[in-house]
């Protein structure tokens, strides 16, 4: 009598083995956890995951503004007149400090001529903005890296800063200042200012370069 029970045990567990088996672990997961494929029937690929915004140019800065404008070129002038005024009382050879004096002159002559546009009637006033900050900002640190420059080296290092900072200016002028320029005065005052900065760069370089320093 007992020989039943226990036939009656192994059927039932070769049966749970048989279902086991039955789902595999590896076994394909349901349809709505499998890849999708295109029209070809390729398949899901690695840049089917992709946003469109992940795949998106990025967005152009906007055009500035003729107040914009204004305060950019008056940071530049500001900066270039501190740093002259910065070289005057350190150790320069009699080329290089006459460079810092033109400096000094022509952009303090030039931000008058910018205030004096800004006060027309019909332009706004330079309007500061986190661009405008931001080159101020970079001006200044630029100053407080050549103020602890030795006597030896400073010379070469200010005339460096001189051109990489007029390179700068120049740069920015022609990308997106006097493109973005409508207003015909302000457009002549950037172009004239653009043609002071290439004689202060192309000055700067002729003196870098004679100083052995590249």
């Amino acid at each position: 009598m007992r020989a039943l029970p226990l036939l009656l045990i192994a059927v039932l567990a070769a049966a749970g083995c048989q279902r086991d088996d039955a789902n595999p672990a590896d076994a394909a997961p349901p349809a709505s956890q499998t890849p999708s494929t295109d029209a070809t029937g390729a398949g899901t690929t690695a840049s089917d995951t992709h946003t469109s915004a992940d795949s998106a140019p990025p967005v152009p800065a906007a055009p500035p503004s003729a107040g914009v404008s204004l305060a950019l070129v008056a940071a530049l002038d500001e900066h270039e007149v501190a740093a002259a005024e910065q070289a005057r009382n350190r150790k320069l050879s009699a080329a290089t400090r006459e460079y810092a004096q033109m400096l000094h002159r022509e952009h303090t002559e030039n931000l008058a001529a910018l205030r004096s546009l800004a006060s027309a009637d019909h332009l706004a006033e330079p309007q500061t903005t986190a661009e405008v900050h931001a080159l101020v900002g970079r001006g200044k640190a630029s100053l407080e890296t050549l103020a602890t420059v030795d006597d030896a080296d400073y010379e070469r290092a200010w005339l460096q800063a001189m051109v990489d900072g007029h390179t700068h200016a120049l740069a920015m002028l022609d990308e997106r200042l006097i493109p973005a320029a409508r207003d015909e005065p302000v457009r002549n005052f950037l172009n004239n200012t653009r043609d002071h900065l290439a004689m202060h760069l192309e000055r700067g370089r002729a003196l870098l370069e004679s100083t052995g320093a590249r």
